[in-house]
């Protein structure tokens, strides 16, 4: 029974053994704060009536309730979500694609990717074509975070880090080297990432923000409504969402705390439907002026380098910035009212207007190589003793 459990065991090991030597060796470039002549305005010529309410993480009952996702049928996530006024309430399973509701036109197949329960470094893949089984279960190095967003984004159109703040899944610090990726969970129940957003930024990321509620139990009003994401896009069609969440014509809404105003589902149906949005947030020539569909805004903050505040309006129709030669990027956070809160993504620097992103990240060949050769020596070594060990028993 002992060699067999000791067998079991090997065999278990192996796999995970092998995610972890197979890894590449990166090297990561110096990171640079954005710069240029050129402001680029995600927001320049958006249409007000085009705004649709998006939410990208959702999980429903799988794995008989293994992974967490209680009671949630996917009837009754569309039910709720439906009497939200969400335009669209996509599920993203642990480590499944949810063919529920792959007929209709809007379908966006979708999956959280991760292992993990102590660190959750975890993926939200959208757009997925595939799920990408691999990942890195126990601690996760900068190494290992990085190549999973570029395997990951080889199978899907956008590889978002989730509740990055979560279990401190991906470090503070590793925003500054993360790259290849587009989107970023900045609002989440679970714990919001505005920090790692402005290290990002502030390290010359272009990474726009998205809000999502991560429900597990769609049959608790605590759980539902508590984020969401807001996309300009023509219609529903996946393709015209996935360009408009590239180019950045989306924002990030933190709809509900419930820890400071429990509201029901009713009162959340109310005001989910009656949703003050932006208006504008246009360019003219260096002055950044911003509306919504409020008469007023209770505040208003322009935010820059490093998570710095550059300026702060409180209780106006339409706040104003004037970009300074300093600012790398600015984004502005509006209070609706005390309790919707608003995200925009930034107007960055460039050099040109056509935009070029930065990869900071690159296969150090020599370096895995080396290492490669240690592990294929280290195995060697290991089956050469234990031919030896057996061999010796048997005389």
């Amino acid at each position: 029974m002992g060699k067999v459990l000791l067998g079991l065991g090997i065999t278990l090991l192996l796999p995970v053994l092998y995610v972890y030597l197979s890894v590449p060796t990166y090297s990561f470039k110096e990171p640079k704060p954005f710069s240029g002549e050129y402001l680029y305005n995600p927001y320049q010529d958006i249409r007000p009536e085009l705004w649709k309410k998006y939410h990208f993480h959702c999980h429903s009952h799988k794995y008989f309730g293994l992974t967490n996702g209680r009671k949630s049928k996917e009837e009754t996530i569309d039910s709720v979500y439906r009497a939200l006024g969400y335009d669209h309430f996509g599920i993203s399973d642990y480590m499944h694609i949810n063919p529920h509701n792959a007929e209709k036109k809007d379908y966006i197949p979708a999956y959280e990717h991760g292992y993990g329960l102590i660190r959750k470094t975890h993926q939200i893949c959208i757009g997925a074509k595939s799920v990408y089984w691999p990942d890195f279960p126990f601690m996760q190095n900068l190494n290992m975070k990085q190549h999973m967003i570029n395997k990951l984004g080889e199978r899907c159109r956008f590889v978002m880090p989730a509740h990055a703040s979560f279990t401190k899944g991906y470090k503070k610090n590793d925003m500054m080297f993360l790259s290849n990726y587009r989107l970023l969970e900045v609002v989440n129940p679970f714990g919001n990432a505005i920090e790692h957003w402005d290290i990002a930024l502030s390290n010359g990321h272009r990474v726009y923000a998205l809000g999502n509620d991560d429900t597990h139990n769609i049959n608790d009003e605590h759980e539902v409504c508590h984020n969401l994401t807001m996309v300009n896009t023509t219609d529903l069609d996946p393709e015209h969402v996935y360009e408009a969440l590239d180019k950045g014509l989306c924002y990030a809404v933190e709809f509900d705390n419930w820890y400071y105003y429990p509201l029901t589902l009713e009162q959340k149906i109310h005001d989910a439907r009656k949703l003050d949005y932006l208006t504008k947030a246009q360019l003219v020539g260096d002055t950044l002026f911003i509306t919504t569909s409020a008469e007023t805004m209770r505040e208003v903050k322009f935010i820059g380098q490093d998570g710095k505040v550059l300026k702060t309006e409180e209780n106006v129709a339409t706040a104003h910035y004037v970009i300074q030669p300093e600012d790398h990027y600015v984004r502005t956070r509006i209070d609706l009212n005390g309790r919707h809160f608003l995200y925009l993504n930034p107007i960055t620097r460039h050099p040109l207007p056509d935009i070029i992103d930065r990869r900071l990240d690159s296969i150090n060949y020599a370096q895995t190589g080396l290492y490669w050769i240690i592990y294929a020596v280290a195995l060697v070594a290991f089956i050469w003793y234990l031919f030896k060990i057996t061999k010796e028993k048997k005389v």
